[in-house]
């Protein structure tokens, strides 16, 4: 089985950083990075001590690995740009099917890293899940073999299984993430600091580690306790969006529980 021993980077945001970063640091050699932004592209190049491009027609032909890690609406558009026949490519979205691959003279893949990005935040790639996929046996186990070595979670997933991945983890962090932007912004009104929410964040986070979610939901919507629900519907009535948010999501939290009894 041939080893993938050199990749291209096409992209140069956040995961195209940490991806290429974490490549690096265990071995592999990222030989070029491309980015249609020319500071971009240099940025991530002079981490990587290798070269960078912003025309995709000078990208080097003789990689083991190309790696797509732009934005979705981008990838269709590049890869009828890419002209480098027989390679072997994979993305790393967590929404495109494999199949966008599919009428390109390409061999492909999918490596996906389960975790949010940003450029100044380090973080241990080791502890990211990768979820990787094939057009066959060959090509996964050479995923699967460099995958070990940046990461020690690796799981084969499907096409439709990582897109429901990825709509659970756009609930799970994006979704929570908006949720304590609110939070700040209602604590700051009162000049509160929003550390004062952490113990009870990192227990609500390990609750759900050991267990169902939905079997350790507290707060009022669950007790259906009206009088507390209608006290901060009132004190939030100078922010309409944020009533509207608590009372969907509250009247989410009854229905949940209503559904659970009935199973």
């Amino acid at each position: 089985m041939k080893s993938i021993k050199t990749a291209i980077l096409i992209g140069a945001g956040n995961v195209a950083t940490h991806l290429g970063m974490a490549l690096k640091a265990n071995g592999i050699e990222v030989l070029q990075v491309y980015s249609r932004t020319g500071k971009s592209a240099a940025a991530l190049a002079q981490k990587l001590d290798c070269y960078c491009t912003t025309d995709i027609k000078k990208i080097l032909p003789h990689a083991d690995l190309y790696i797509f890690s732009v934005a979705d609406g981008a990838l269709d558009y590049l890869l009828n740009s890419f002209d480098i026949k027989n390679a072997f490519v994979v993305h790393t979205s967590g929404s495109l099917n494999m199949n966008i691959f599919a009428g390109h003279n390409v061999r492909y893949g999918v490596l996906y890293p389960l975790q949010t990005f940003s450029k100044k935040v380090k973080i241990s790639f080791s502890n990211i899940p990768l979820c990787i996929e094939a057009q066959d046996d060959e090509h996964l186990k050479q995923l699967m073999k460099l995958a070990r070595r940046v990461s020690r979670k690796v799981e084969h997933i499907t096409s439709p299984q990582r897109e429901a991945l990825h709509i659970a983890a756009v609930f799970a962090c994006n979704f929570t993430n908006h949720m304590f932007a609110i939070a700040d912004e209602l604590l700051q009104k009162e000049k509160l600091s929003f550390d004062l929410l952490y113990p009870l964040l990192d227990e609500t986070l390990r609750k759900v580690k050991t267990h169902k979610p939905a079997d350790v939901q507290t707060g009022p919507a669950i007790r259906e306790d009206k009088v507390i629900m209608q006290k901060h519907l009132d004190m939030l009535s100078t922010l309409p969006a944020y009533q509207k948010i608590y009372n969907f999501i509250s009247r989410s939290i009854r229905e949940s529980k209503d559904k659970n009894k009935k199973s």
